[in-house]
């Protein structure tokens, strides 16, 4: 059921920038990738593998962490 439902949501978003795209030329290419991306993370739940799919969502976690401390880092830094 949740494999299912994050299916959905993926697609809910993907039609989101879509209609962005749609709204606003100018970010085609955001539309473009955030859609691509979109995909690939609702793909990932249907992973044949309950360890193949536990890795990847480890490093999608620690991932969003590097991420998150890296911006902290750039706006102290007065960089953002």
């Amino acid at each position: 059921m949740i494999r299912e439902m994050v299916l959905i949501g993926g697609a809910v978003y993907i039609v989101i920038a879509l209609l962005q795209w749609l709204d606003n030329q100018t970010i085609q290419g955001e539309a473009v990738v955030l859609a691509g991306v979109l995909v690939a993370l609702s793909l990932i739940h249907h992973a044949s593998s309950e360890e193949r799919l536990k890795k990847f969502e480890m490093v999608g976690l620690w991932l969003m962490i590097a991420l998150f401390a890296g911006y902290a880092i750039a706006k102290a830094g007065g960089y953002l």
